[in-house]
């Protein structure tokens, strides 16, 4: 069985190129005087696409031998079934002809060559949606269109015959990107942060058509959440616009649009997806690859880091004999060297609503804030319960957070506390450890006084200016 080939064939533009006989005529000069046979012969892989349209096919057929200036006549004839199935003893297929409703003959059956003539061609339309259909209907058999051709000449056994495999596939539109993609924003990225992607057709594209563009709903989002551990939240629609539909045009097989995305008064941290599909298409017979039609952007819009020192922060509670003071708490050395502790053993009464508390004096003002701190090396007095405030004046406090479980117990260990906002920009911040845990655990709101502590080896500060 010679060597099978691909060709891939779309609609009645589709033509094989005819290559000259030359080369083959000479593989037959010892045994013929004229030949005429399959230019390209035996078994052959056709590709065609089911688009709702027929396929035009082009079998060359050559004239060979020594004697080039002989005239002669070539007959196309469709195999029995019963030829095919001695072939298929032969040669250990399961080949099946294809019934005649699935192709019909452009040309007559019969070709002659003038002496000066070498090569002619067969035309034949294959109905792709019959074709696939009986393909889909008999699983079990290979069905094939073979084809012989006769003449009045010599010729040869092994060129007469003509196979041809139609494998029938369907176009399958995709996103250039899909998947999940991620990204991040400060206040120093743009307010508008474009995105661009394609809709492209798996094939060379012989059509107008156009594709609609959409954002999947809520209970998408929620069987995606669920599907993998996540919790994103629908971007709103304020914040990005989307083109309705991407227009192909004959000749392009790939369009391109964008996506564009709007930070402004995007919650802090809040891990938003916007996932846009590929939802129609104006060509029916296509088929939209489920697994690759969406792409999800994950937008998060991040604090900005506060640079602070120890000129920025206050507290009624620093003890100076045990470590550093607050100092301590900004020198970016996170070891058992260097640390901020509270009074003990019947210090000052803790504030009834935040406890032992740092105030921090901020040089431009913030909407929402994020803290991390990591606990000192010795953990006897972590942090179990901590609240945040904000005020404009540093008097005036309100509380805007407050966590009371899931703190690291162990020392030199960090936590990053969540985002907490404000209905309007603020200039001081306060954080407040209002229960420690350990050994000398307990609270430290009680009026009464507490002989309860607390410590930290460093204290950081992100925020953002939410608030136009």
């Amino acid at each position: 069985m010679k060597k099978i080939k691909t060709i891939f064939l779309l609609l009645c533009a589709v033509t094989l190129f005819l290559i000259g006989c030359e080369d083959n005529r000479k593989e037959y000069l010892d045994d013929y005087q004229t030949l005429i046979y399959f230019r390209n012969g035996g078994d052959q892989m056709l590709k065609l696409y089911r688009v709702g349209e027929n396929t035009v096919y082009e079998i060359p057929v050559c004239k060979g031998g020594l004697n080039r200036e002989a005239t002669g006549t070539a007959t196309l004839s469709v195999m029995e079934q019963s030829q095919l199935d001695m072939y298929n003893l032969e040669n250990e297929t399961r080949y099946r002809q294809l019934p005649d409703t699935c192709f019909r003959f452009l040309t007559e059956a019969e070709l002659t060559f003038a002496s000066d003539e070498d090569n002619k061609v067969f035309c034949v339309e294959i109905m792709t949606d019959e074709v696939s259909i009986v393909q889909e209907s008999d699983m079990e058999n290979d069905y094939v269109l073979a084809l012989q051709v006769r003449a009045d000449q010599a010729i040869s056994s092994g060129i007469n015959l003509l196979i041809l495999h139609l494998d029938i596939d369907i176009p399958k539109l995709s996103l250039g990107t899909a998947g999940l993609q991620s990204f991040s924003y400060t206040s120093a990225s743009p307010e508008v942060n474009f995105y661009e992607n394609s809709v492209v057709l798996g094939l060379d594209n012989l059509w107008a058509f156009s594709c609609g563009l959409a954002v999947r709903d809520q209970a998408w989002l929620d069987d995606y959440n669920a599907a993998n551990g996540t919790d994103y939240v629908l971007l709103p629609a304020a914040n990005y616009t989307l083109p309705d539909s991407v227009a192909f045009t004959s000749g392009n097989s790939s369009v391109t649009f964008e996506v564009s995305v709007n930070r402004n008064e995007m919650a802090l941290l809040q891990e938003f997806v916007l996932p846009v599909y590929i939802a129609s298409c104006t060509k029916p017979q296509f088929v939209i690859e489920e697994d690759a039609s969406t792409v999800l952007l994950n937008v998060r819009l991040d604090p900005d880091k506060i640079p602070l020192t120890a000129a920025m922060a206050s507290s009624p509670y620093t003890n100076a004999g045990d470590g550093q003071g607050l100092e301590a708490l900004f020198d970016g050395d996170v070891s058992a060297a260097s640390w901020w502790h509270s009074y003990y053993g019947g210090g000052p009464v803790g504030d009834e609503t935040y406890g032992y508390y740092i105030d921090l004096t901020l040089s431009e003002p913030l909407s929402a804030v994020v803290f991390k701190y990591a606990t000192r090396a010795n953990a006897n007095a972590v942090p179990a319960e901590v609240c945040i405030g904000v005020s404009n004046d540093g008097e005036n406090w309100t509380e805007i957070g407050r966590v009371s479980s899931g703190l690291p117990t162990e020392g030199l260990t960090w936590a990053t506390l969540p985002a907490f906002s404000h209905t309007t920009a603020f200039r001081y911040v306060r954080f407040g450890v209002v229960r420690s845990a350990g050994g000398a655990g307990g609270l430290l709101t009680d009026p009464n006084g507490t002989t309860a502590c607390t410590a930290l080896s460093e204290l950081e500060l992100y925020g953002a200016n939410l608030v136009k």
